[in-house]
């Protein structure tokens, strides 16, 4: 009878592939479309500057479906989801796509161009927001169970990938993963690199791509080390790495006499350059700084909870029978 009610309830499930291949299709670049880095002319041309950028509709939708095609099997295999992977990782995952949509292919992409608050706002989302939900998501499990089974299990045995985790695995610790991810920050905001990643779609490409993976890594290390004491002081060490530093640098944004930063086109949304730079100044230092801080004070209660107060935590899962187990 389990067998049987869980086949009906997997028939339950729509056709996950024929349901999101069209949605897939609809992203992909065609027709007017315009492309990655296309900035409106003016306020009136706002919100025809949507991007369709295969780099990052491919991507998306290619995650998206292999994510639900594996929470899929996963709850037909089981019948439920597996210790740790469940409903509230699947809406983490799904927030965290959406506001990568958002940050590269709504107007705002196109208005980051002419208005560096605008770039600020889409480095805010692509830094401090998307990263950590989609480390909350977990979406390696879902990923991995919507592969094939001899695939799976090659992953499991490949040399060249263990030795690739172990080289990571240092970089991922929270500090060395927080001075990491601040060095490309600061490197990518001096005025000359940022001026030509502005003029360049391939250098604002590579920027996105180290801003996001770096933010990765970070977020990573930190919601890694909130499940225990040990790590908790580290972590809070790294939050505050990037909440000084955010700080520092939304100041000199704010207090500088002159615009750093080549603007051109701000006349035509009612800004001189002077004043889209103090703006983003200040979107730095509110919204980036309090989610920094907010991270840092989630360690900070971890350090203080007595540990008789603590949660057990749920035996892992293996990653080696995570990766062998058939559907």
């Amino acid at each position: 009878m389990r067998l049987g009610s869980r086949e009906t309830s997997c028939r339950k499930w729509p056709n996950t592939a024929s349901s999101l291949l069209p949605a897939a299709a609809a992203l992909l670049p065609g027709g007017p479309a315009l492309a990655h880095g296309t900035a409106p002319h003016g306020p009136g041309d706002l919100w025809h500057s949507w991007s369709a950028d295969p780099l990052v509709t491919i991507p998306l939708a290619a995650s998206s479906l292999l994510f639900v095609l594996g929470a899929r099997r996963l709850r037909c295999r089981f019948g439920r989801f597996l210790p740790g992977f469940g409903s509230a990782q699947i809406l983490c995952f799904a927030a965290g796509m959406i506001v990568l949509a958002v940050a590269l292919l709504s107007p705002l992409e196109g208005l980051s161009k002419p208005l560096l608050s605008a770039h600020m706002v889409q480095h805010i989302l692509l830094i401090a927001v998307a990263p950590p939900l989609l480390v909350l998501g977990k979406p390696e499990v879902p990923w991995l169970w919507a592969l094939p089974v001899p695939w799976r299990r090659g992953l499991a045995r490949s040399g060249p990938m263990r030795s690739v985790l172990s080289v990571l695995a240092p970089c991922a610790r929270p500090i060395p993963a927080a001075t990491i991810h601040m060095a490309t920050l600061w490197i990518w905001h001096s005025p000359a690199l940022f001026d030509a990643a502005v003029a360049s779609d391939r250098l604002h490409w590579l920027e996105h791509l180290l801003f996001f993976g770096t933010a990765l890594l970070f977020w990573r290390g930190i919601i890694k080390a909130r499940s225990g004491r040990q790590g908790a002081a580290a972590a809070l060490i790294a939050c505050f790495v990037p909440l000084l530093q955010s700080g520092l640098l939304s100041a000199l944004l704010s207090f500088a006499r002159e615009a750093l930063y080549h603007a051109p086109d701000t006349a035509a949304w009612g800004l001189s350059a002077l004043e889209d730079q103090q703006l983003a100044g200040a979107i730095m230092s509110l919204p980036m700084c309090g989610i920094y801080l907010m991270a840092g004070l989630v360690m900070a209660l971890r350090l203080v909870t007595a540990p008789g107060r603590e949660r057990r935590p749920r035996p892992p899962v293996a990653p080696s029978n995570l990766l062998k187990q058939s559907p």
